[in-house]
């Protein structure tokens, strides 16, 4: 985390580039019309992989070795009982999150406060931004 007490590291670097509103709302508007690229892309490459016939084989023998991976899985009984302390402490958790929701714990953005912190992020700048860009995003 920086520290405003401290200062730079090093007195000779050149301040960090400050964008402004305009460029902030063209970065998400070119952002999403190349994420849109990315996805027709996706699509194009999934929809060639699909016509390969030797693919679609490999893909059901891989169908076929997950069913029986499954059914052993479920037979071990040392697995078994892993298996069993994760569901009860996935249930613990879900019940965790159920009471922070009746006592109004804003749950999602105590998520991101974290993510936030964890990558030293400035939320006063997050939050401008979001401002600026709001009418941009769809909901």
């Amino acid at each position: 985390m920086s520290s405003t007490l401290m200062g730079a590291v090093n007195p000779f670097a050149q301040p960090a580039p400050v964008a402004d509103q305009a460029r902030i709302r063209k970065f998400v508007k070119d952002l999403a019309e190349v994420a849109g690229a990315v996805s027709d892309a996706q699509s194009d490459l999934k929809e060639a992989i699909a016509g390969v016939d030797e693919i679609t084989e490999i893909d059901e023998k891989i169908k076929t070795l997950k069913l029986e991976r499954k059914e052993l899985l479920l037979s071990h009984t040392v697995i078994q009982s892993y298996a069993d302390a994760l569901e009860e402490a996935v249930e613990d958790k879900k019940a965790v999150i159920s009471d922070a929701k009746a006592d109004g714990v804003p749950k999602g953005e105590i998520e991101i406060a974290i993510k936030a912190l964890k990558k030293d992020l400035d939320l006063s700048m997050s939050v401008e931004i979001y401002a600026n860009i709001a009418d941009l995003i769809d909901p």
